[in-house]
């Protein structure tokens, strides 16, 4: 391989494939980077074998091939170099790379190592890109970490007859987002959360396409990025059995007051399991923390209250994850009682739901 781009170009790209690199296996795969000249262009990739992330770049190439080199030594390099022509050439296994005054060679391992990266078909559903963006950003902090428990670490997607919903939980709140993308009437898949947080850092405005290519894996493309995965086996909660069909108490709040006052309820709740109550009380709601020897604190936030009123405690964590990622300035919150789930909806918006458990707490 010969072939010479500017280090601007190379740059975001690959630090976009960059973030799929996986150090918790033992393949040494999993750890490089594919670099692969061919026809003008040069495809950049690396695997965690779950996901495979892809982008090309134009080139100047006077000979096609490639090679695998260490990921995050090629980056760290890469982003030292000063803008500019940078020239990369692989000899015997070994990649040399010359920007300006700068040269380095980085040893490698052969590209026959790399898995093979799925073929795309010429033409997917298409997805846009707003719309697909912000059902993702709507429920992904929603899903869990763990990888203990691996098939809450995916969104579920399923298309109904009239709608195609997205949903995420970590069995202590849920979110759930309703759209009209057009995905085919049986689609039923549980994505992982990971692969979909590296489809929405592809180019800000980039149509998104979708398809179901070889070997049961899932694409996501725009024009030059992709992102392939495969579903999550396993059968996922039932997550229509918790979302509440009534509530008693139905309060319309400005978001931004919540946050401050959750944030400073906050302080005063580290030491406490991070608990702040909320009691809702004739248009009045007070949001509170204690903790024996650090302090307590308690803000008073005019709302508009319909029902009984009542107190229901949270984890401020979940509160201030959902609260940083929705967009309206408006909520509704909902409640039957201290014990059964906490429901927000954006107001005149019904297609958004987020639930958080309550948490049991004394007096």
């Amino acid at each position: 391989m010969k072939a010479s781009l500017l280090q601007e170009h190379l740059l975001p790209s690959l630090l976009f494939v960059g973030k799929n690199v996986s150090f918790k296996t033992q393949l040494p795969i999993t750890q490089h980077v594919l670099l692969m000249a061919e026809k003008g262009r040069l495809r950049l990739a690396t695997t965690n074998i779950e996901t495979t992330t892809a982008t090309t770049i134009a080139v100047k190439s006077d000979k096609d091939g490639g090679i695998c080199v260490p990921s995050k030594l090629f980056i760290d390099l890469v982003s030292s170099l000063p803008p500019g022509k940078t020239d990369l050439e692989v000899k015997e296994q070994t990649l040399f790379v010359a920007n300006a005054g700068y040269r380095a060679t980085l040893p490698g391992i052969g590209t026959g190592e790399f898995p093979p990266i799925p073929i795309k078909k010429k033409k997917g559903t298409p997805l846009g890109k707003q719309e697909f963006v912000l059902a993702v950003k709507s429920v992904l902090y929603a899903a869990a970490t763990d990888e203990g428990r691996p098939l809450l670490t995916g969104i579920k997607i399923k298309k109904t007859k009239d709608q195609t919903l997205f949903v995420a939980t970590d069995g202590y709140r849920l979110s759930l987002k309703r759209t009209a993308l057009p995905l085919k009437e049986d689609f039923d898949r549980v994505i992982p959360g990971r692969a979909l947080s590296l489809v929405l850092q592809v180019g800000e405005g980039e149509e998104v396409e979708f398809q179901e290519v070889e070997d049961g894996q899932i694409g996501f493309f725009s024009e030059d990025f992709e992102v392939y995965t495969r579903a999550i086996e396993g059968e996922y909660p039932a997550f229509e059995r918790i979302i509440p069909k009534t509530n008693s108490t139905a309060v319309t709040l400005d978001k931004e007051t919540l946050v401050k006052a959750v944030k400073t309820a906050a302080i005063f709740a580290k030491d406490s399991a991070n608990i702040v109550k909320l009691r809702f009380d004739q248009n009045s709601m007070t949001v509170s923390a204690n903790t024996p020897q650090v302090g307590e604190s308690k803000i008073d936030v005019d709302v508009e209250m319909e029902g009984d009123g009542g107190d229901i405690a949270f984890n401020s964590r979940f509160l201030l994850d959902f609260l940083s990622n929705v967009t309206a300035d408006k909520l509704v919150f909902e409640m039957t009682g201290s014990l059964n789930p906490g429901a927000f909806k954006i107001k005149g918006d019904d297609s958004f739901l987020h639930i958080i458990m309550p948490v049991r707490v004394q007096g």
